[in-house]
């Protein structure tokens, strides 16, 4: 059984994580195996501060041991979830676990710049220690389907992907919300996309990448509207389209956290989630420049 500690209460994966992990609080179809969440630290937000009350209420309703420090977790836990909401603080929460060498799980996003990003990377290498990031939506039960017939039908052509964008200053562009459908995007597409170009307005953003091999990879965030998630994937042999839910997205990356840990290896690569970090950059970049294709490697 390994034992989590919870960096920093102030998103509501602290509640669902520790929910699933201790089997509280939820359906017995949602429940987490082989790992449960023993320590947590309240934290700081810059975000949502008033968020953090509430949800410590619950968590310790949940069984969880709450710490003065994040550092006074460590030789207590087997490893870290840090759930911080803001992703520019996520290199300073997680860097003390890394240099012990204790696994990391970051969540969404992994980090607002490439500079951290490359920091926690170099990190958890020099340690010899697990450093894990993926959204929820990766592990939607759609996406696994996608991922497992992908043989019956040939070739993949091209992703169109969507989902809510909504933005924070702390977050800038996709890396809130957005990068949720960022994450289904590159699920399916891989790695590979040299060049964004991003048509914009207040209500809804459409990005669209072109990969290496010549495939195009579009996304729409919205901002007004439907909030709901969906992909379209164009094959050889046919046009899959699927509405995504996240009824169980949560219980299958919750797993998918232990099973990292127990392997020391992240389920999704690093080089994927830097490619993904340096795609939200250059989406930026290509707002600010009217539309203007934006290369990936010109960003960081």
């Amino acid at each position: 059984m390994i034992h989590f500690g919870l960096v920093d209460f102030d998103s509501s994966h602290s509640i669902e994580y520790t929910q699933r992990f201790n089997h509280v609080g939820v359906d017995r179809d949602q429940y987490v195996e082989g790992g449960t969440v023993t320590h947590g630290w309240p934290g700081s937000s810059e975000m949502a501060p008033e968020r953090i009350p509430g949800f410590l209420t619950q968590i310790e309703q949940a069984g969880v041991k709450i710490v003065n420090s994040p550092e006074e977790m460590i030789g207590q836990v087997d490893a870290i979830l840090v759930l911080s909401l803001c992703g520019s603080v996520h290199w300073d929460r997680a860097k003390p676990f890394l240099e012990a060498g204790i696994p990391v799980y970051i969540d969404k996003p992994f980090a607002c710049s490439l500079s951290d990003a490359e920091k926690m990377i170099q990190a958890s290498q020099e340690n010899n220690t697990t450093l894990y990031h993926a959204s929820a939506l990766m592990f939607a039960e759609e996406i696994q389907e996608l991922q497992n017939q992908s043989s019956m039908y040939g070739k993949l052509h091209g992703v169109f992907s969507y989902g809510p964008a909504k933005r924070t200053d702390q977050n800038p562009g996709l890396f809130h919300y957005g990068i949720h459908p960022t994450s289904i995007l590159f699920a399916l597409m891989g790695e590979g996309c040299q060049e964004v170009s991003v048509t914009w307005t207040e209500d809804s953003e459409v990005v669209t990448g072109r990969w290496k091999d010549g495939r195009l990879g579009t996304l729409r965030g919205n901002r007004v509207g439907n909030t709901s998630y969906g992909v379209t994937a164009f094959y050889d042999a046919g046009v899959l389209q699927k509405t995504i839910s996240t009824r169980y997205a949560y219980r299958e990356l919750c797993q998918s956290i232990v099973n990292s840990v127990q392997a020391n290896q992240p389920a999704v690569s690093h080089q994927l989630n830097l490619e993904m970090t340096r795609f939200v950059l250059a989406a930026l970049e290509s707002e600010k420049q009217n539309g203007q294709v934006v290369s990936l490697d010109s960003v960081g």
